[in-house]
């Protein structure tokens, strides 16, 4: 699919996500949103749930324009592009929040995208400088869960974002942690 195709799409299904859940929010009617004829998504994969991957890539692409490496460690450097990615979708709060509500209770989505996670989350790394070493792509999967996890504290939180910043750190120093453990 071309990019351009793939961005009207991640667009017009986050503009329908402000309004709708997950579950109600059908291909056809991002297509419509997006003034993409159907007849040209037959060739996508995985149907509805390939939209995930398409909202990743474009968010990740707001996340780079808006972070700037600043921090001389790799582990500030994850906190600061995981922040840039929750200030890409200030805007969006409410799209992102029906979308998580959604996926919480669509499993098979989850399982089957969650290639598009780690290879989201993957992007932040090597946005952070942070993609070295071995086990990368299991390391990608934990920042996602990680932003995750953050995610219902960020809905909830103001503009400000403290307590978001409060629960990446600590799952971000937990896993440093966690690393530090197994190599001693």
């Amino acid at each position: 699919m071309a990019a351009n195709t793939e961005d009207k799409l991640a667009g017009a299904a986050l503009k329908l996500l402000a309004r709708k859940s997950w579950r109600d929010l059908t291909l056809a009617e991002v297509a419509k949103a997006a003034k993409i004829p159907l007849t040209q998504l037959q060739d996508l994969r995985g149907g509805k749930s390939a939209l995930i991957g398409a909202i990743l890539r474009k968010i990740g692409a707001e996340t780079a324009k808006r972070y700037k490496p600043e921090s001389d460690t790799a582990r500030e450097r994850l906190f600061d592009v995981a922040l840039a990615w929750f200030e890409a979708n200030a805007k969006r709060k409410p799209a992102i929040g029906a979308l998580y509500e959604g996926l919480k209770y669509d499993p098979i989505t989850l399982i089957s995208e969650r290639a598009e996670f780690g290879a989201a989350a993957n992007w932040l790394m090597t946005l952070a400088e942070a993609d070295t070493g071995p086990a990368v792509q299991a390391r990608a999967l934990g920042l996602a869960a990680i932003i995750a996890r953050a995610i219902p504290v960020w809905l909830k939180d103001d503009a400000e974002m403290a307590a978001t910043m409060v629960r990446l750190d600590a799952d971000l120093s937990r896993a440093d942690n966690s690393v530090k453990a197994r190599k001693a």
